[in-house]
């Protein structure tokens, strides 16, 4: 309905409700332009411009539209991390939207209709989740209820990845439901969620983005048939209990290709136990006739060439060294591989720029990984800083090993610290805690080295400021605890959590500003991958949540 200009949307009691913005309504909402508006199984995306009211209303008029849930913009994280991300710190973060220009023009509609879900919306804007994208809980699925992805090209063609729960992660790290160790996956690359019946794909700010049937979405809703795109990696989603194969790949003249020897001698079996009964005798057939040929053929390159060994890797040249070469370069062994094309002279080597890029980033992992080895925590640092900025297969193999680079680096200025710190040579003491800090906010020895080693006129001057007068600490307090969040939204964890500290030692009573402090404590120290302070601060937080209550409660839980 329109009233005074704005445009409402009223529940009228229906059994599933209507949300906004993923809110549920009580009463007569406002609604504008981009709003998402949930009814049923339907996404509608609100389109158009909607004029202001221009009359004020008559005395004894309806009451004045309420404000949409999720209108007022409030400076914190869009959602909680299900798990910590791995060292936040130096890793440079992975994309999270494309930068648009900024136009005088209204903005697109936030929500474009997916033709592929039935009617439902998609998002297609990452910056857009954070309002729309559905939190569920998570529970396991009974077999005859499971969906599952079916890879439908490359390394994943033919493998089946069942949906288990209500949410499956799907990423290139070992803490994903779905492990898809591709250069094209993002470590945390997208979820698959249940939600109210409906399975979503919803987008993690991967670096490759999410496609269904061809178009890239940040959130889609997905029916059996769809073509899900994750980074290059293609599956079909399938329905539970649906009955779907890869269709043979067709070669570079248009034709199916054939079974290789390979996939006849190791997947012969399992395919003749898949195939209906009715072709088994068949399928039996072909398998026998085509390893007669196998081993014909077999036989006839055996006597052709059993004149002559074939050359070892290491004594190969020209050609031989670029096949060798290749081989090793798919197994990601580059140091081994750039060694092969050097022997293969001035033969064509497609792979060999590529490689001498590649063996520097596995000589950086190798030589982080023997500085972990050898407690040298100054090397691994500066090896793990190096490796941030490639992109290279081993440097971000590198990135994984952030727990560890923290930890040697922990241990060699934190010894020195202590040293310092024996010798009375406090401002040693306090550098040393410092550059740990710097590192890892999180580092309790670190945090009560730089206290006790602070000097005696700085615990003068703080114990002055601790007399302050209380309106002045509440102001700092409250100034404080902005930054804080500020931080937070930027991604600024380490940072985010000194200010808060900071914040709550000036003892603030201001409810906002605990509020603030507490958020960016749990958050920050969730982020941290700093588990037990980010429960401890979340639980306080949890009394002066808004709209993260279940899932603050929910990670608390977990």
């Amino acid at each position: 309905m329109k009233e005074n200009g704005n445009v409402l949307i009223e529940d009228l009691g229906s059994y599933n409700g209507v949300r906004v913005n993923g809110e549920k309504i009580t009463g007569r909402t406002r609604i504008k332009e981009g709003d998402l508006v949930e009814i049923g199984d339907y996404d509608l995306g609100i389109q158009g411009k909607i004029d202001a009211p221009t009359m004020t209303p008559a005395a004894g008029s309806a009451r004045p539209p309420t404000i949409p849930p999720g209108a007022v913009k409030a400076a914190r994280p869009a959602t909680l991390p299900p798990q910590p991300v791995t060292s936040p710190a130096l890793a440079i973060p992975e994309p999270m939207e494309k930068t648009v220009p900024r136009a005088e023009k209204p903005a697109p509609p936030l929500m474009t209709p997916n033709p592929s879900a039935g009617g439902a919306t998609a998002i297609i804007r990452v910056s857009d989740i954070g309002k729309a994208a559905p939190q569920v809980e998570v529970r396991d699925l009974e077999r005859s209820q499971m969906p599952r992805l079916v890879g439908l090209a490359g390394p994943f063609r033919g493998k089946e990845f069942y949906l288990m729960r209500t949410e499956v992660k799907f990423g290139r790290t070992d803490e994903n439901d779905i492990v898809a160790d591709h250069q094209s996956v993002s470590r945390a690359h997208a979820r698959f969620v249940l939600d109210e019946g409906q399975w979503k794909v919803i987008d993690n700010k991967s670096a490759n983005g999410v496609r269904v049937n061809g178009d890239e979405y940040a959130i889609s809703s997905l029916k059996p048939g769809d073509v899900v795109e994750l980074g290059h990696l293609k599956f079909r989603f399938c329905g539970p209990g649906e009955k779907f194969s890869p269709p043979p790949e067709k070669g570079e003249d248009g034709a199916q290709k054939g079974v290789t020897t390979a996939e006849l001698i190791a997947g012969a079996q399992g395919r003749q136990a898949s195939t209906p009964a009715g072709r088994k005798s068949g399928a039996a057939r072909t398998v026998l006739i085509s390893v007669g040929v196998v081993a014909v053929v077999g036989a006839a390159a055996f006597f052709a060439t059993r004149s002559r060994k074939p050359a070892r890797p290491e004594e190969a040249t020209g050609e031989d060294a670029v096949k060798a070469g290749d081989a090793l370069f798919k197994q990601h062994k580059y140091l081994a591989a750039m060694e092969m094309y050097e022997k293969a002279g001035n033969s064509p080597a497609p792979n060999r720029k590529k490689t001498v890029e590649e063996a520097q980033g596995e000589e950086a992992y190798n030589s982080l990984r023997a500085a972990i080895a050898a407690d040298d925590g100054d090397k691994a640092r500066t090896l793990f800083d190096r490796c941030a900025a490639d992109s290279t297969y081993w440097c971000r193999q590198a990135q994984e090993q952030g727990d560890q680079v923290r930890s040697a680096y922990a241990k060699t200025h934190l010894a020195q610290a202590n040293a310092f710190k024996s010798a009375g040579k406090l401002d040693g003491c306090l550098t040393e805690a410092s550059n740990v800090l710097a590192f890892d906010a999180a580092n309790a020895q670190a945090q009560a080295l730089q206290s006790e080693c602070r000097p005696k006129e700085t615990k003068a001057e703080a114990a002055r400021e601790e007399g302050s007068a209380p309106k002045e600490r509440e102001t700092k307090a409250a100034r404080l605890a902005q930054s804080s969040s500020n931080k937070l939204v930027g991604r600024d964890f380490a940072g985010a959590v000194k200010d808060a500290q900071a914040a709550l030692a000036q003892t603030p009573k201001d409810k906002n500003t605990l509020m603030l402090s507490y958020r960016s404590l749990g958050y920050g120290y969730a982020y941290l991958n700093d588990k037990d302070n980010a429960v401890k601060w979340l639980e306080k937080y949890l009394p002066y949540c808004s709209n993260d209550c279940d899932q603050v409660q929910t990670f608390i839980g977990k």
